[in-house]
Formats: structure tokens, sequence, C-alpha cells
């Protein structure tokens, strides 16, 4: 299924990374219940976990309680010490991601990350699961929390590979997040249904195309 109009040829494609491309959930909490965990904290009764998985980490820990910043930087600390031990390889990635990602590349495809995870954690993720190597940039956060929202990060990928603002760009991801980062930035935005957020949220946050795989994807982004 693809809702929207038919889209003819884009220059650039920026993709999402968790619920995109890579299922995460597992790890990420794992990681954050361990966090959690480590001072004694919980999680209240009907806590919708997919809140956690989009935003930024810290932004995250804010969702699950009122926090002090001093005491979410104690809970950052200790999901990613938890989350380079294990956490960031209980993951697996999505059928058919990496055909498409083969397919782009031979059409001659230009290809970029855009993740609000750590980027350094992203490139690892990435290498790991073998698909690293289909992308001109992998970026994402940096450690100290800067860079974070997906604005930024769109930001961040467009002065690498297109300064001047002159490429047809394509924002893909499965949450608000990544839809709102695309409007920011005045690109097209394709919600992949497949992932995290659902079609509600996707719709509501001004989605241009929904798709619901990862062939849907290749049906409808021709390369300039």
């Amino acid at each position: 299924m693809v809702l929207g109009v038919w889209v003819v040829e884009y220059d650039l494609l920026l993709f999402d990374m968790d619920g995109t491309l890579v299922d995460s959930k597992e790890g990420i909490i794992d990681s954050v219940m361990y966090a959690l965990g480590c001072f004694g904290f919980g999680v209240e009764d009907g806590f919708n976990f997919d809140d956690l998985l989009g935003p930024p980490i810290r932004e995250g820990f804010h969702m699950l309680g009122d926090f002090a910043d001093e005491q979410v930087e104690g809970l950052v600390a200790k999901y990613r010490e938890d989350f380079t031990a294990r956490g960031m390889f209980e993951a697996r990635l999505y059928p058919g991601i990496e055909a498409m990602l083969a397919e782009f590349k031979a059409r001659g495809a230009n290809m970029a990350v855009a993740t609000s995870k750590v980027t350094i954690y992203a490139e690892k993720i990435l290498s790991h699961f073998g698909i690293a190597h289909y992308f001109d940039i992998i970026a994402g956060a940096n450690l100290d929390g800067s860079r974070s929202e997906k604005p930024e990060i769109i930001a961040h990928v467009l002065d690498s590979l297109d300064k001047d603002r002159k490429l047809k760009v394509a924002m893909i991801g499965d949450r608000k997040y990544d839809i709102l980062g695309a409007k920011a930035h005045n690109i097209t935005s394709v919600g992949c249904l497949w992932g995290y957020g659902g079609q509600a949220e996707l719709e509501n946050a001004g989605a241009c195309f929904l798709v619901d795989s990862p062939k849907d994807l290749l049906k409808m982004l021709k390369m300039g």
C-alpha cells in the first residue's frame, strides 16, 4: 500500500534507524529497565514503552518519571553501560531492508542515516548488521546530548551532502519526529508503517506518504 501521490524521483534518501531499518525495541527497553533498576525506580502500570522508541534517550527518561536533570544523567550513564555491553545488538533488520538498500544503491541512490541515537552506536549497529556501507553518512546525536533533535540531525546531513540545498530529498522514518524533522527543512516525508509509530501518528504529524513495506518504498521512490 502506498498512500499519497506517486513520487517520481529523488536525489537523496535519508533513513531513520530504530523502527525503520532496525527493530531495536528489545535491546532499548532492556537497557532502560536495567538503568531504572540500578536506582530502584520502576515504571507505572500501563506505560507505553513504544513512546521511548524514537526520541532522544534523555527525553525518554523524562517521560518515565519526574526526574531531575542530574538523575537523568545518572540513568543515561547506566543505560549506556548496559546498551554498549549487550543491548545494542538485541535487534534485527526488518525483512527486506538489506535487499531494498542494495537495489537503491544499484540505481545510483545517495543515502544517509539520520537517527536520534548516538552516532557511534548507530555506526556500530549498522556495521554489525552489514549495511553501514550503503550510506554516505551516518549521522546521530553526540554523547553529551547535543545535536539530538531530528531537525538538527537532518541539518547536519544536508550540510554534509547538500550544502546548497539543491537536491530533492526524502526523509523516511516511522515516528512523528521524522516527519516533523522533514517538515522543518521543507523536504518530503515518507512514513513507514512497519515501525513503532503507526498510521495515526504519522498522518497526524503530516507525513506526505505512507508505505507498508520496503518493497513499496522501492516502487515509490525513483532516483533523479
